[in-house]
Formats: C-alpha cells, structure tokens, sequence
C-alpha cells in the first residue's frame, strides 16, 4: 500500500511543479511589443540611433537582414554604424506601416511579426520612394523587456519570378 503511494508522488510533484500559478497578460506583452517596433519605426523616422539601438537585443546572436546586398549584421553595433552611415546621408525619411500581424507566444518570452512598410527617403535633393518593403522579425522578453532578435526587410518581385 505504501509503495503504491510512493509511486504516486513523482506523478504528484510532476503536475505541480510543472504548471505555472503565474498567469502571463499577453495582451499588456502585446502591448509592450507592439511599442518597440513603434520605436523602431520613430527611430528610422527621426534618425534617432539611441532608440533604434534600444529595440535590438543586446544579445550576441542576433540577426539583421536588409534589402541591399550587403545588409546583413550578426551584432547591433554593426547594425547601428551603419545605420549611422545612412542617417547621415538621409535628409528625410518617412515610412508608412500597413498589414501589420504579430504573433505572441503563449508563454511571453517569444512574439513574431509580419508588416508592409513604404519607405519615402530624400537624399542631396534626390527622393526615394520603396514600396512594400516586407519586414518580418522575432522579439524575445528578456528580464521583462522585449526586444528585436531577428528582422529581415526584402522587395517583392513584380509578378513570379518563375511561372507556377
């Protein structure tokens, strides 16, 4: 009989253990994400390195990926200097966000995200308009605070690249 309720124990401790009282707010994380890629939009809008900088993760494993060739960043300080480079030759720049999907993990450490985003640039008198410009990426909550892990930003081809 004893046995029988030993055996029962590790089962016991299993479902306690295992199931968290904490109830995560996935509408106020939602929230807290929905702000960094806000900031990350103001940030490119006012030229603002500082905040750009703050919605990436300091993390040494993240990932960034433009839409020029040679756009691709393993660091955020590599990220941010260059991002320095086109803020200074930017005189303006303005973009507009549509289609916006964001999805959250239901345990509040992860969230993804999809949007279309318009980039109108003037530059030594030139203007530059980009349409499109799909931009998708993943933020981790990391000691309370969401920030960019992984983005990457690409121009559509008109049509299909091959017939299917």
């Amino acid at each position: 009989m004893i046995v029988k309720y030993l055996l029962n124990i590790p089962i016991f401790l299993l479902i306690t253990f295992s199931c968290s009282t904490d109830k995560i707010d996935l509408e106020s994380e939602r929230r807290q994400v929905i702000k960094v890629l806000d900031d990350f939009i103001l940030a490119h809008e006012t030229k603002d390195l500082d905040l750009l900088s703050s919605c990436f993760s300091d993390k040494p494993d993240i990932l960034i990926l433009g839409t020029d060739k040679d756009e691709l960043w393993v660091d955020k300080k590599s990220m941010v200097d260059a991002q320095k480079r086109a803020y200074e030759a930017f005189d303006k720049i303005k973009l507009s966000v549509r289609d916006k999907v964001l999805k959250m993990d239901r345990s509040g450490i992860s969230a993804w995200f999809y949007m279309k985003v318009d980039w109108f640039v003037e530059s030594k008198g030139e203007k530059y308009k980009f349409d499109d410009v799909r931009t998708t990426g993943v933020l981790e909550n990391a000691a309370g605070k969401w920030r960019i892990v992984q983005i990457h930003t690409s121009l559509p081809v008109e049509g299909k690249a091959v017939s299917y």
